[in-house]
């Protein structure tokens, strides 16, 4: 018996002697949230609501889509710092989703001639002395952004190029961290970019 005591308080000793592992520190760098979705998805409510035209339209009509600039800057105004790329980016995914739903798109930026360079080529351009003089179409979908604290509110409307009656009308809200993460300061190019705080 007292060999087992002497056993048992060796044994209790022992295991306090014993040094305990320090705890792991986290190597885990936790990135910036991004929105759950991507532009495209948001853009496709758009094209959801933009489908449901009022009014006769003709299968053949003419669509075109143009860049969405902010309400209070029209024409001259397109989404900078987080939502840099964002105008553009609506236009082009409005225009991919009204093909891919079987409207007639028109690309109304198309070139005359193929354009080659030393690193790409293309026929798609804003210069007009180097697109088509007419271009017939008989809708445009067109809209605006206006900037809110979270998210960017995106109005649209499909617009009768003849008589200037919106056919169709949509809205939705785009997060602001859709395009770059929340960072404050971000790199981009080579440049460094620091959201507002």
């Amino acid at each position: 018996m007292r060999l087992l005591l002497c056993f048992l308080l060796l044994s209790l000793t022992a295991c306090s002697l014993t040094p305990e592992k320090p705890p792991a520190r986290s190597t885990v760098v936790t990135k910036s949230a991004m929105a759950p979705f991507t532009v495209h998805q948001y853009v496709g409510d758009l094209s959801a609501q933009l489908s449901h035209i009022k009014g006769p339209f003709k299968s053949s009509a003419r669509i075109a889509v143009t860049s969405f600039y902010f309400a209070d800057g029209l024409d001259s105004e397109l989404a900078q710092g987080p939502g840099d790329g964002l105008s553009q980016q609506i236009q082009e995914s409005l225009l991919t989703q009204f093909t891919q739903l079987g409207y007639n798109i028109i690309e109304y930026r198309l070139e005359n001639n193929l354009n080659l360079s030393p690193i790409a080529d293309g026929m798609l351009s804003r210069d007009i002395t180097k697109l088509r003089k007419r271009q017939n179409i008989d809708f445009v979908i067109t809209g605006t952004l206006t900037r809110q604290q979270h998210a960017y509110i995106v109005n649209a409307r499909m617009v009768n190029t003849h008589d200037s009656a919106v056919v169709s009308a949509a809205s939705t809200e785009i997060p602001i961290n859709v395009m770059w993460g929340d960072e404050k300061i971000q790199q981009r190019d080579g440049f460094i970019y620091r959201s507002e705080y």
